[in-house]
């Protein structure tokens, strides 16, 4: 029998901080020290629960009473002054903040681009995409000019990759980057994040305009690739839901892949002795990347609201509870890490936490590790002599958390 408690008392202020954010992992060790959940009784905070242990992380992501926030929940709370905003209607529509029936049809319908099948069939595009990418860099740092990684390399691979599921026109894919960038700035923690917002705002109506024009153009004349089989499918979805799904497929299909690919690299390139190995070994590229995902994931937290009492870890958690979950602690967790700061892709012990668990787990979860898994062998056996030509820069966020440039040499 389970018995139930209070909980340890702790704070996300020294998390938040600006030093919190650059560098996690010691207050992650000291949430953990407290116990696998505790309660934040700061008002300050925004939050009323904290989760950060392994197993209790997983109980929270698959707990019937602990939902992702919809639309309706800001409203109870007196909290209506998203609506005004383009870029959080668009987030409120999309799988990532819709539960129940709603959800399911349209997973349902966006699985398909994610089968076994089609991302096996994918590989070889994945494959001419790489090279392609690694040409361009070879022009750009032809007489050993510093090439920034990723702006020309990490974030372009997986931008192409998804544009080509989705059918996005390879010349339109350059016109991207900077519209994701400012529509995903406003995901992180902290009331800070306002500021992004009317930045956000104008690129989603931009996205949302492009995609209105590629779903009304393979309407009139289908292709091979997702948004065709949407409109022409048997899956009903209304013009906004659809359009909202594209825009935050197209961004989370490619901006967690960018930094899972500038996050390895630099932990490759501090780690020499393992590169012949990544180059030698699939299956150790693959143990690579999973502790890459493991070790610093590019995202480090989802967040919850209690639509009952429950109790994770033992722990009470009121009706109304707002519930963050840490899935960067998670994977720090050392009562299932041993030694959990090392850098080991070795290690045996379990899945990160950094793609989720249950209803919401990510899509794209074996196309993004596919991806890491080529690009990282493809890109230092084309450049044997690859560095870091100067420190990478600060990383300063906890959601989609990467590198803004890496500037390396290539000989």
């Amino acid at each position: 029998m389970t018995t139930i408690h209070t909980g340890q008392t702790a704070s996300l202020k020294a998390l938040l901080s600006r030093e919190g954010r650059l560098d996690p992992y010691p207050h992650y060790a000291g949430l953990h020290r407290l116990g696998p959940v505790c309660v934040l009784p700061d008002p300050a905070d925004r939050f009323d629960v904290v989760v950060h242990g392994y197993d209790a992380v997983q109980q929270a992501l698959r707990d019937p009473a602990l939902h992702v926030m919809t639309g309706d929940y800001p409203d109870r709370r007196g909290a209506q002054r998203w609506r005004a905003h383009a870029a959080l209607r668009t987030l409120v529509k999309s799988i990532f903040f819709t539960e129940g029936p709603d959800h399911s049809r349209v997973r349902r319908l966006f699985a398909q681009a994610f089968t076994a099948r089609r991302v096996a069939a994918l590989e070889p595009a994945v494959v001419r995409i790489i090279e392609r990418r690694l040409d361009r860099l070879a022009e750009l740092g032809a007489h050993g000019e510093p090439v920034d990684l990723l702006a020309e390399f990490a974030l372009p691979v997986p931008s192409d990759v998804v544009g080509e599921l989705l059918g996005v026109p390879e010349d339109d894919r350059d016109w991207f980057p900077a519209r994701v960038r400012a529509f995903g700035a406003i995901l992180d923690l902290g009331v800070g994040v306002w500021r992004y917002q009317q930045a956000a705002d104008t690129a989603a109506a931009e996205l949302t305009g492009y995609f209105a024009e590629l779903v009304a153009k393979r309407r009139a004349e289908p292709r091979d690739d997702l948004v065709s089989v949407i409109v022409h499918g048997d899956g009903e979805l209304a013009d906004d839901e659809l359009l909202a799904n594209l825009l935050t497929m197209y961004n989370g299909g490619f901006v967690t892949t960018t930094h899972l690919i500038g996050n390895g690299l630099v932990l490759l390139l501090n780690r020499p002795h393992e590169i012949k190995q990544v180059l030698a070994d699939p299956r150790f590229a693959a143990g690579f990347v999973q502790e890459v995902l493991r070790h610093e994931p590019p995202t480090h937290f989802s967040i919850r609201w209690a639509s009952a009492d429950t109790v994770l870890a033992g722990v009470r958690v009121p009706r109304d509870s707002r519930v963050l979950v840490l899935l960067g602690a998670a994977n720090r967790d050392p009562r299932q890490f041993p030694d959990p700061d090392v850098f080991d892709p070795d290690r045996d012990q379990g899945q990160p936490m950094s793609f989720g668990m249950g209803v919401h787990y990510c899509l794209g979860a074996v196309l993004s590790r596919i991806e890491g898994q080529l690009a990282l062998p493809m890109l230092l056996r084309r450049f044997p002599d690859l560095a870091l030509a100067a420190e990478p820069g600060e990383r300063h966020t906890l959601m989609l958390r990467g590198y803004e440039t890496l500037p390396v040499t290539l000989s």
